[in-house]
């Protein structure tokens, strides 16, 4: 059996896997997002999408991307007002 906290997989506050079913690779939020997996990574590092890291890719969060797509709907993805958070 595999420890992933020995291999790095999981940090050591989580004690399982996260169900995968509530989380997409960048790849797939970037298609959803229209933006490029360097400016998901971004959005994930200034905690504007939810994500997790396993090794050194991030798994975001379904949710979270939606509530992104719903908060900055009808803004063109270089809008300025995208850089604030709009809570």
């Amino acid at each position: 059996m595999i420890n992933l906290r020995k291999n790095r997989l999981l940090s050591p506050t989580q004690n399982t896997m996260p169900d995968l079913a509530e989380f997409m690779t960048t790849q797939e939020a970037s298609e959803n997002l229209g933006f490029t997996i360097r400016a998901v990574n971004r959005l994930v590092a200034s905690k504007k999408l939810e994500g997790i890291r396993i090794g050194r890719m991030y798994l975001i969060s379904r949710e979270s991307v939606k509530m992104y797509l719903e908060k900055t709907k009808g803004m063109s993805k270089n809008d300025p007002r995208r850089k604030t958070d709009p809570k």
